[in-house]
């Protein structure tokens, strides 16, 4: 019954996260096409290019330490110390303050040299805006960290959604009231509100933090259990936090060199610089359409991560089998048709949102890569929960080799340019797929059904992409009709995604790939909002 009570609270956390990270990325993709028609798509450029060096540091502080802290809390919460789960919680805030505060300075002092070093000295001005923001997110991430580790995930939940909405309102402005000094000043308005949306979003936290009682809740459930000293916890956060903050850091070094590669490559296939910028926002509308679907494969790797550790913490063997099984199921289910309706409707969707087809080649080669991300990034979750934590550092490194030296080459090809970035990432993340996923069968000791898990989902979305293919010739013979308007796209558009969604629905039912007992461990109001032909094909 506990186990049971375990699972249904992982799985309402998942859904949680996956509706806030939909609403939050949803969000942010309708804020992109706006802020490019603000301060134009060579001053989107500019924007990506101050963002990967803003990613780079905030990863460094954010993104490995987050999960690190989840994976000590949840730990020690399953050994029966929430009181020291919560000095954990104090311990690493001090650190990531102290982390975050010096990164912030560094940046705020050299923003100009490294514009410069970049070769994009238009992008300092963002560096600059961008900097508070990771000392506010360094705290706010020690928060996270926490209520992951104690899988409440509501709150992470309503400061995500928090957070992107004062950004957008806020950058909106400030690009629209900037771009009239500069396009470079514009670009750096567009980040304004970076910080200040982090802000309002750890007060948040910190509110809730208060108001749940955690502290004085840990005191009494802890008893008598005896203390972890500070020291050891501190060396718990350091031995899984620097692997995790490595891999993250790596990633989005990897970004890193990519610009600077890109732009230096692009320079050698004869695109000046404007023309570069231009090059380099349309790889940001194919690398943000990208991660939408992925919000909820990093929804449940959030989710995954306290439960693995739990169950290796208490030695469960079989659990950590179910719930690897139940990851790369649920990955497979999102992204296969995530990645074949991108690919099948890349131009529609480009012009839906950015009001041009320029640059949907990239989603209609590269969508592949979005299923790669997502099974690296499930891989690397239950690795890490299982401290196999250099392992995964290993294959990172390797990857980013890969994709530096496939980028070097092919984007300096003029008639490959900027689709070479696509080739790049492909080898960035299959290969390490292949590693991780030997080792992986290496310490389960079982063999993952990874065909199994994909075959359906596969199926689905194949029937479900000849279905849009033909809706979209039934829309070509419209448009000649009735001289159809760009509103009128736009609609048949959002019509074709959702008969196309409903359609895989539908195969998913019927192939079984999609079972009553997997809505009803989420949420049983979920199938009671379904209509009753597709309630009826549930098993």
């Amino acid at each position: 019954m506990e186990e049971r009570s375990a699972q249904s609270s992982s799985n309402r956390g998942f859904l949680i996260l996956s509706i806030a990270g939909l609403l939050t990325k949803v969000i942010s993709v309708f804020y992109i096409p706006l802020l490019q028609r603000i301060i134009g798509l060579d001053g989107y450029g500019i924007y990506q290019n101050c963002y990967e060096v803003f990613l780079f540091a905030y990863a460094v502080t954010n993104l490995g330490t987050q999960p690190a802290i989840a994976k000590v809390v949840a730990e020690l919460t399953a050994l029966g110390k929430p009181n020291d789960a919560v000095r954990a919680l104090k311990i690493s805030r001090t650190l990531l303050a102290l982390v975050g505060a010096t990164l912030t300075i560094f940046l705020m002092l050299f923003a100009f040299p490294i514009g410069n070093l970049i070769k994009n000295p238009a992008a300092s001005y963002g560096i600059l805006m961008l900097a508070p923001s990771i000392f506010v997110t360094s705290i706010l991430s020690s928060y996270r960290g926490y209520f992951q580790g104690r899988n409440s995930m509501t709150a992470i939940a309503v400061s995500q959604v928090l957070e992107q909405v004062i950004n957008i309102l806020i950058s909106l402005t400030c690009a629209f009231f900037l771009v009239k000094i500069s396009i470079a000043y514009g670009s750096a308005g567009g980040t304004i509100g970076t910080s200040i949306g982090a802000f309002v979003a750890c007060l948040y936290m910190v509110y809730i933090y208060g108001k749940k009682k955690f502290e004085e809740d840990s005191v009494e459930a802890q008893g008598t259990n005896k203390r972890v000293r500070t020291k050891h916890i501190i060396k718990k956060l350091i031995k899984y936090g620097l692997p995790i903050t490595l891999c993250s850091g790596l990633q989005n070094f990897g970004s890193l060199v990519d610009m600077v590669n890109v732009n230096s490559r692009l320079a050698v296939a004869g695109f000046n610089m404007q023309q570069s910028q231009v090059l380099y926002g349309v790889l940001g509308r194919y690398k943000t359409l990208l991660s939408v679907p992925l919000i909820i494969v990093t929804a449940l790797g959030t989710t995954v991560l306290p439960a693995v550790v739990t169950a290796m913490a208490l030695k469960d063997k079989k659990e950590v089998r179910r719930k690897t099984t139940f990851a790369f199921r649920i990955t497979f289910i999102i992204t296969i048709p995530a990645a074949i309706g991108l690919s099948a409707l890349g131009s529609e969707v480009f012009e839906l949102l950015y009001g041009t087809e320029q640059g949907f080649e990239l989603m209609v080669i590269g969508s592949v890569v979005l299923i790669l991300m997502a099974v690296v990034q499930i891989q690397t979750v239950i690795l890490q929960s299982m401290n196999k934590l250099y392992f995964v550092l290993g294959t990172f490194i390797i990857g980013i080799a890969l994709k530096v030296i496939a980028n070097y080459i092919l984007v300096g090809m003029p008639s490959i340019n900027i689709l070479g970035v696509v080739a790049g990432n492909f080898l960035w993340f299959a290969i390490p797929m292949f590693l991780n996923q030997i080792k992986l069968k290496k310490v389960l000791r079982v063999k993952i059904p990874m065909f199994r898990s994909i075959i359906k989902p596969l199926i689905a979305s194949v029937i479900m992409a000849g279905a849009i293919f033909g809706l979209k010739k039934f829309v070509l013979i419209l448009m000649v009709l009735t001289n159809g308007s760009i509103m009128l796209k736009g609609v048949t558009t959002l019509l074709i995604i959702a008969i196309g969604g409903l359609v895989y629905l539908y195969l998913m039912l019927v192939l079984g790939g999609i079972k009553k007992s997997d809505i009803d461990s989420i949420s049983p109001r979920i199938f009671k909002l379904l209509p009753r032909f597709l309630r009826m094909k549930l098993k």
